[in-house]
């Protein structure tokens, strides 16, 4: 009886998972506000789902934790970098403790990682600390 329950609890949180993500239009305005809102600075993505590229501009990923102390020295150079490159690129920010489901999508093993997600879907990726020039190198080598 209770493996019973089980199963039908799990099956409906599938189910409202599923009808939970809203229609095409939805997710194309919720993209549509994340690619104005990333090129004004950093965007926090607070969802547990996939992400997917932009059709225009490279997204650079900072995936971190509030419990990590190199991505706090981070933070805030990543923030600096995202207005500097506002019309270039979005600039996410993801708590991999809040986002778990980006992260297995970036295979985030360490952090603080940023990823680079292109509009061809093509991937860049490098974990530890750096500083602001390190970080402007390899920015420089994916986005013109």
């Amino acid at each position: 009886m209770i493996l019973r329950k089980l199963i039908i609890a799990t099956v409906a949180g599938f189910i409202l998972s599923a009808c939970g993500s809203g229609s095409n239009a939805n997710a194309e305005q919720k993209k549509d506000s994340l690619a104005e809102a990333g090129t004004n600075g950093p965007v926090e993505y607070a969802q547990n789902e996939a992400i997917s590229p932009d059709k225009a501009l490279p997204i650079v990923i900072d995936f971190n934790a509030t419990w990590c102390g190199p991505c706090q020295r981070f933070a805030p150079i990543f923030t600096e970098t995202a207005k500097e490159y506002k019309g270039k690129a979005i600039f996410m920010s993801v708590n991999v403790d809040n986002s778990p489901e980006a992260a297995r999508q970036f295979e985030v093993s360490a952090i603080p990682q940023v990823s680079i997600l292109m509009p061809d879907g093509t991937i860049s990726s490098t974990v530890g600390f750096m500083d602001k020039t390190q970080f402007t190198e390899f920015l420089r080598k994916a986005i013109p």
